[in-house]
């Protein structure tokens, strides 16, 4: 299986430099992005920039509006906790429901996506693969409503997933031995302990994802006060 977050196509490639561009902050929140300027920056046609903001939008990064056209919409607190929280109480439930179901095969799959992640990848393709690891052990948009609904939410998850790993370098690591944790717990058969580590490997990202956003919120009115002392 390709990984996602290997650009191999035109459009791939648009949506991954527009992606990092947002999520690194060179597209401020409230930025209009036109299609005809990035597609000569890029050296490309508009309709793979067309598509690429269709992929956008459903990740939550962009915002159509009628007279301005593509607007970054950027990353905030109240999504990723909502998304998270949601992730969180049904993640765990579809493991539950699809323990039984998991076959030698699919842990293959899953182990397959975990030494690419080990390995030196760049944070959108680790993001890609965390998306086909979990995917392999639930089966997700397969696994009937409600894993189609964990599967829309782990795919908007995944900007902010990239996000915590820009601002928190060490937590590749620690979600990577989580997901070795998870691997023995699902050869062991052992389904509480899969369960359970799924919540707090959830529940922990949204934790630091969190430290980072309030961290920053700290350092911009750290900021804007010193400002307030020093103006004439």
């Amino acid at each position: 299986m390709r990984g996602r977050g290997q650009p191999t196509t035109v459009r791939q490639h648009v949506l991954l430099n527009l992606r990092t561009r947002i999520l690194q902050g060179r597209y401020a929140a409230g930025s209009r992005l036109r299609q005809e300027e990035i597609a000569r920056q890029l050296d490309v046609s508009t309709t793979p920039v067309r598509e690429a903001f269709r992929d956008l939008l459903s990740e939550g990064l962009i915002s159509l509006d009628e007279r301005r056209g593509a607007v970054v919409r950027g990353l905030t607190l109240d999504d990723v906790q909502e998304i998270y929280q949601m992730r969180i109480r049904l993640e765990p439930l579809l493991a539950a429901r699809t323990f039984d179901g998991i076959k030698d095969d699919d842990l293959a799959r899953a182990e397959a996506c975990h030494r690419k992640m080990c390995g030196k990848v760049s944070a959108q393709s680790w993001a890609g693969l965390n998306e086909e690891f979990h995917a392999a052990l639930t089966g997700n948009s397969n696994s009937g409503r409600l894993g189609s609904v964990v599967y829309n939410l782990a795919h908007a998850a995944s900007p902010y997933v990239v996000l915590s790993m820009f601002a928190e370098p060490d937590i590749r690591d620690m979600n990577n031995r989580d997901h070795a944790e998870l691997l023995t717990l699902y050869r062991n058969r052992d389904r509480d302990g899969v369960v359970d580590k799924t919540e707090r490997h959830l529940a922990q990202t949204l934790r630091l994802i969190e430290q980072e956003a309030q961290l920053k919120s700290a350092l911009v009115h750290h900021d804007d006060s010193e400002l307030l002392h020093t103006a004439p």
